[in-house]
């Protein structure tokens, strides 16, 4: 009797064990999936910075172009 007590309690871990490992999988998904997502949106700001970056340097290089003529 004793014996199917301990393999039940052994199962019992065991399945504790499982389910625990299953919910720190789905955690970490989720971590991996909003760093991602908060990688994206970086991607996106940064892109916009440069593009914006580019029009002014742009500019600013009109403007000598243009000074250096007088």
């Amino acid at each position: 009797s004793s014996s199917f007590k301990s393999q039940d309690e052994r199962e019992l871990k065991r399945q504790r064990r499982k389910q625990s490992n299953r919910e720190s999988a789905r955690r970490s998904r989720q971590r991996k999936q909003k760093e991602c997502e908060e990688l994206s949106h970086k991607v996106e700001d940064l892109t916009q910075d440069n593009e914006r970056l580019k029009a002014q340097l742009a500019d600013v290089q009109e403007i000598k172009r243009q000074l250096e003529e007088e």
